[in-house]
């Protein structure tokens, strides 16, 4: 996958489980303050997350994340270690 395709399908999760229109989320867009995410809901995105990227993120990992280019970036860089 391109970092394109992943962000968009980062947007797309985002989009759905928070019910905000995919235009107004961008790589800037920060999960808690423009979002509402809570810590639950940040759980059950990294759920959402791991099932839809095939993948398992380290707790340790969440607390890093603040915004979706954070986690487009991880996605990158979680999916460049795979395929080496």
């Amino acid at each position: 996958m391109t970092p394109q395709e992943i962000e968009k399908k980062v947007v797309d999760i985002l989009s759905k489980k928070f019910g905000t229109e995919p235009s107004k989320i961008s790589p800037e867009t920060r999960l808690a303050e423009d979002l509402g995410v809570d810590s639950f809901g940040a759980v059950e995105l990294m759920f959402e997350l791991e099932e839809a990227f095939n993948l398992k993120i380290a707790d340790s990992d969440i607390e890093h994340i603040k915004c979706v280019k954070d986690i487009v970036d991880y996605l990158v860089n979680w999916t460049a270690k795979k395929s080496e």
